[in-house]
Order: C-alpha cells, then structure tokens, then sequence
C-alpha cells in the first residue's frame, strides 16, 4: 500500500514539474509590446502592429474554439497552398460575436512574415488581418477559462476599468496563452480591451 502512494507521489511530482517546465521555458512568440502602466488589478500596454489568421463560426465557446483551433493550426502547420509550416505562437484570441451567435479564433502571425509574404490559406474561412498599433488594458487571471469563467472575469475587469475612469473602445477579449493539457493554476489567460 505504502509502495503505490509512493509511486503515486512520484508520478505527480513528475507531471507538475513537467507542467512547470513547459509554463516557463517553452516560450512561444507573442506580439511585442510595452507596458505603459501597471494599475490595481491590471496594467495598459502599448501594443506593436502584428498580423493575425482568424475564422468565425457559429456554436458555443467550447465547440468553436475547438473547432477554430484546428482549422488555424492546420493552416500553420503546412495546411496552405504553399505547405509551408510556421511555429506556433501565443496567444490564442476568442472573441465573442453576438451577430453570429457565435465566436472568432485568432492566432498570431509569426513576426518573420508580413501580410504580403504569408503563405495562402487552402481554407477559405481563414482571413488574413493586420492588427494596427494600440493602447490596451489587460486583466490577467489563471485556471481554465470556461465561458463561465471568462464572463465572470470581463465583469471584474470593467468593474476595475470604471472604477479608474478608463472608457473601453473596443469589445473585450480573450487570450489564451498555454495548451489545454496544463494545469489549470499554472495557466495564464488574459483580457483586453483597447482603450485611449
């Protein structure tokens, strides 16, 4: 008995330094940025101009961004016309379409490419889009992002955002930054909204 908690003790000691390693070595490309300030509960950052693949569909948060996830990654992962691959990036942005009653998926464009140099999609539900330079406040926040969870975060950050004076020009959305497979306490997920 003694020798399979042990055994159990080990294995999960093996799986969160796995965990562990991957949250802080493996470093995938994110869009640069700058922060300009770090507020009470989140910061405003100065965005760069990058370049993101997204695609629309209808359905629940779980279905869609199941379903928008394979499709993006096979585009970057040689599904295009040319077979090229390219690395995977973070984050992972969901956005809420209430016209679609649906959502969008969007991964980021490696900074090596430019709009004109991307390899082009075999998909034709995939657009192409350069996201211009921006100021956006950020509300990070960790464990599985359900819908649920994701709602109940936005209600946070707004509340935070008006309690500042800090008027949102765009909707809110949401960035997710690690595979499904992490423990949820290590994750990182975040919220942004353009502001002025």
């Amino acid at each position: 008995m003694k020798l399979w908690i042990i055994i159990l003790f080990l294995i999960l000691l093996g799986l969160i330094a796995w965990q562990l390693w991957f949250v802080l070595f493996v470093n995938l490309q994110e869009p640069a940025y700058r922060v300009l300030q770090k507020k009470d509960g989140y910061e405003i950052r100065q965005y760069d101009s990058y370049i993101i693949a997204h695609v629309s569909f209808a359905g629940s948060y779980k279905e869609v961004a199941s379903k928008g996830f394979k499709v993006l990654a096979n585009y970057i992962f040689g599904g295009n016309k040319q077979n090229i691959r390219m690395p995977m990036t973070a984050p992972v942005f969901v956005e809420k379409k209430v016209k679609l009653d649906g959502y969008d998926i969007a991964f980021v464009i490696p900074s090596s490419y430019k709009k004109e140099t991307l390899p082009t999609p075999k998909d034709d539900r995939i657009e192409i889009v350069e996201k211009q330079s921006a100021k956006i406040a950020v509300y990070r926040f960790t464990w599985y992002p359900s819908a649920k969870q994701v709602e109940k975060k936005k209600k946070e950050f707004v509340e935070l955002l008006r309690r500042d004076g800090i008027q949102p020009r765009s909707d809110i959305i949401l960035a997710r930054y690690n595979p499904p497979f992490i423990l949820p306490f290590l994750m990182r997920n975040e919220l942004m909204v353009v502001v002025e």
